[in-house]
């Protein structure tokens, strides 16, 4: 895959929220504006991320090992 700055961004999403066994990914803009407060631009967006059901398996066992673990 060739990596332009919109599939950099991805990437990064991916590794920052952990979800690098991730079929799909995808991001989008939902909203763009200034700040005239802080005199910043805010650009607001939307993450997705679909996963493949053997990994949401294998998240949901690591998630009851670890409550197991605890005593809950």
């Amino acid at each position: 895959m060739k990596m332009n700055n919109y599939n950099r961004l991805l990437d990064a999403l991916d590794g920052i929220f952990g979800f690098n066994d991730q079929v799909k990914s995808t991001f989008r803009k939902v909203r763009q504006f200034f700040d005239e407060r802080t005199n910043e631009q805010v650009v607001i967006i939307e993450y997705r991320v679909r996963r493949d059901e053997l990994a949401k398996r294998k998240l949901l066992r690591q998630v009851h090992h670890a409550a197991k673990r605890k005593g809950h």
